[in-house]
């Protein structure tokens, strides 16, 4: 699926608008390129295995797909797919990253103890487990909104909630993906800086994930459009607020009153994004990824409350509380000075 112009009497529509959506083949109808020139391959950091080029499309067959000029917002529906598949990539790094580091621990010796006796080294692999937790419902709660909405069964509520976390779910573990990767090499010493272990490749291709399908503050802005054009943000937090009122654990009780006043603060922080269009765009980064963490926190709350309801061990307890404990709704406040200051600092200029 790719997107071109389609040109009438030698113009074409710019930007955005002139953009169709056609469907190609990358074989033509005698087993050959179909009009596809390659001009490199490109040498990346990771992904290796992905080959990525640089291409000329020349001749090519294509069929339009759709209505001429509306291709981005046909294309828009596939963001979906990939950009979950983007967290569930991220998810599964995680969890292969910490399977070897717990392999690890219980091998190898330092001091005199087992790595798995070792209080500090516990405590650090217990903070990537709670990432862990909370990057997994968040992505499979996205997961079954976009079954639901595929099936139609989902509600306008739903399908405007699978909307604005798409790009939340995406940019948040991506993130989180990237940081977990890298303490799991830190946590092998010198042996995950070393080739031969293959442990480096997985910070390598962690790395794209917060790249490819949109960057962090593209995803940021995208999540903006959400609230701004479809009013996506009240079903979200009603989610949350839904989850939240049926927890009956006086365990979690700390965590779902520290969730509520994270989701006051956003939203006092959303109206004041309302009115100043520059303070929405600076802050825009710290909100979504606020945002992502409160709904990661109910999530986990919830899972937190049945599996003590049915007996099945406070592991799951453990993590929400410890995530709840986090500064959810670390929000920036992008005013006018701090946004001065801003410029002075990333442009090496002095505050205006």
């Amino acid at each position: 699926m790719t997107l071109a112009r389609i040109e009438e009497g030698g113009r074409s529509m710019p930007g955005s608008r002139g953009l169709s959506l056609f469907y190609l083949e990358t074989a033509g109808s005698d087993g050959g390129p179909n009009g596809i020139r390659v001009h490199r391959l490109k040498d990346k950091l990771g992904t290796k295995a992905l080959p990525t080029a640089e291409l000329t499309l020349d001749g090519t067959v294509a069929r339009l797909v759709g209505v001429p000029g509306a291709g981005v917002k046909q294309i828009s529906t596939l963001f979906n797919v990939t950009r979950i598949y983007n967290a569930v990539s991220a998810v599964s790094l995680m969890r292969r990253g910490i399977a070897l580091t717990r392999d690890w621990a219980r091998r190898r010796s330092a001091f005199g103890k087992r790595l798995s006796e070792q209080p500090l080294f516990l405590e650090t692999v217990a903070a990537l487990e709670v990432e862990l937790h909370a990057a997994f419902h968040l992505t499979f709660h996205l997961v079954r909104l976009m079954g639901k909405v595929e099936c139609g069964d989902a509600t306008p509520d739903e399908t405007a909630e699978m909307r604005l976390l798409t790009p939340l779910v995406k940019l948040a573990t991506a993130k989180q993906g990237v940081a977990v990767a890298s303490e799991v090499l830190e946590s092998f010493g010198g042996a995950g800086y070393v080739e031969d272990t293959g442990l480096p490749v997985l910070l390598r291709d962690a790395q794209v994930l917060a790249i490819w399908e949109g960057t962090t503050d593209v995803l940021s802005l995208d999540a903006l459009r959400a609230i701004r054009k479809e009013d996506a943000l009240a079903p979200l937090l009603a989610s949350v607020g839904s989850r939240l009122a049926k927890i009956r654990s006086s365990r979690l009780g700390a965590g779902v009153s520290r969730v509520r006043a994270a989701a006051v603060a956003l939203g006092a922080h959303v109206a004041r994004m309302a009115g100043e269009g520059e303070f929405a765009e600076a802050s825009a980064r710290s909100f979504a990824l606020s945002l992502s963490r409160v709904v990661a926190a109910s999530l986990l709350l919830e899972h937190a409350d049945w599996t003590e309801a049915t007996g099945r061990g406070g592991r799951p307890s453990a993590a929400a509380l410890r995530w709840c404990a986090r500064p959810l709704a670390d929000l920036v406040d992008a005013g006018a000075d701090h946004r001065s200051e801003s410029r002075a600092l990333a442009m090496d200029e002095s505050p205006g």
